[in-house]
């Protein structure tokens, strides 16, 4: 008896997911939760991203929502310690009642946090990641804003070895499951073109221990530093690599999305001397996509005094992203056909020839961007694909 007692106990938690998935919403807000890093060396990612998902969140609850209901987002801090994350996502699913997880910051993040995910049956929509395994193989639970990684990994490449026809390439990463991927693509991306990487060099997350990468990659004599990290750590090494007598001085950077462009300027003291950026949205400053021109003036109207920034703008269009797979359910919906939905839309994202209208269309974030820095402003690089 005990036995069975057990094992119909533990069929019943199992189900739970399953049974809660097929529950009729019911509520007038519904609560999407964001773990990310709002305190630390990467506060401003975390930051930024939210402030540009609640100028578009605030601006559609004040018009009434999506069939009358508003949607609030949960945020808290993990200081880009995957630890933290996992007792916050756990405290959001379980206390707040989350009905989906937003906006996630960072891969080490979001491959600790995953597997709660998936577990719960919890939707994963438009997370700060460009992690392969977010992506292949395909999850139902996931929706995607951005590109990946190594979209961005590939177009630095093509930008360098075809069109500017460098030769000598090294890696500057972070230690860890983000980084190491990251050096992983590279390499595959550079034996396309039958090259291969001279030099790497890698430091410890939430850190600016660059000196023994520094060291490595002084050793190689490289003509291109691409660099997968934090902004912090990057400015660290750039401003070192800079006055290394062991480094060419006419040495270029390519950096991954994940470091600010403006801040990273700031930290170096606008000195962007052949610092190449890749990012997943168009210019917050200079582009005439509408949907760009859209959140500028949010900007104005509820955060004035807030600088526009690549981050914001992507916390922007994955609100706007999920607030659009709602609009699409009518008024009544369960989890599961959420989650249905997600895979729908995805089938828009995924087509194979990209729409020139891409980022005005607001679907997905699939085309990476190169610009420059020069006289206080950036300047798109390299030839367009579209």
């Amino acid at each position: 008896m005990r036995r069975l007692i057990g094992a119909l106990l533990v069929a019943s938690f199992l189900l739970i997911p399953y049974y809660l998935s097929h529950v009729t919403f019911e509520g007038n807000v519904i609560r999407l939760g964001m773990s990310g890093p709002f305190s630390g060396g990467l506060n401003s990612v975390g930051n930024q991203f939210l402030l540009g998902a609640e100028i578009y969140l605030k601006n559609l609850n004040d018009k009434g929502g999506v069939y009358g209901r508003k949607i609030e987002i949960i945020a808290k801090d993990d200081r880009y310690e995957p630890k933290i994350a996992v007792e916050n996502v756990n405290e959001l699913i379980e206390k707040e009642k989350i009905f989906a997880l937003f906006g996630i910051i960072g891969t080490p993040v979001a491959e600790a946090i995953f597997p709660i995910a998936v577990e719960k049956r919890i939707p994963f929509v438009g997370a700060y990641s460009g992690a392969e395994f977010l992506r292949n193989p395909p999850n139902p639970i996931v929706l995607n804003a951005r590109a990946g990684d190594l979209d961005e990994i590939e177009r630095l490449v093509k930008y360098y070895a075809e069109e500017q026809k460098y030769k000598r390439f090294a890696l500057f990463y972070q230690n860890d499951s983000y980084g190491r991927a990251g050096l992983k693509g590279v390499k595959t991306a550079l034996a396309k073109r039958n090259l291969v990487l001279v030099g790497e060099g890698s430091y410890k997350r939430n850190t600016l221990s660059v000196g023994n990468a520094l060291y490595e990659i002084e050793q190689c004599n490289p003509e291109v530093i691409l660099m997968i990290g934090s902004t912090n750590a990057a400015a660290e090494f750039i401003k070192r690599a800079r006055k290394s007598h062991k480094i060419r001085k006419e040495v270029r950077f390519g950096l991954s999305s994940f470091m600010e462009p403006k801040p990273l300027i700031d930290l170096l003291e606008g000195n962007g001397e052949g610092i190449v950026f890749a990012q997943v949205v168009p210019s917050p400053w200079t582009s005439d996509v509408d949907e760009v021109e859209n959140y500028r003036t949010l900007m104005r109207q509820y955060y004035p005094k807030e600088r526009l920034s690549h981050v914001s703008l992507e916390g922007y269009f994955a609100a706007r992203m999920i607030a659009e797979v709602f609009k699409t359910l009518g008024p009544e919906f369960t989890k599961d056909q959420f989650i249905q939905a997600l895979g729908e839309f995805s089938k828009t994202l995924d087509e194979d020839g990209i729409s020139k209208n891409r980022d005005e269309r607001c679907k997905c974030l699939h085309r990476v961007h190169l610009s420059e820095y020069v006289d206080d402003d950036f300047y798109s690089v390299g030839k367009d694909d579209e």
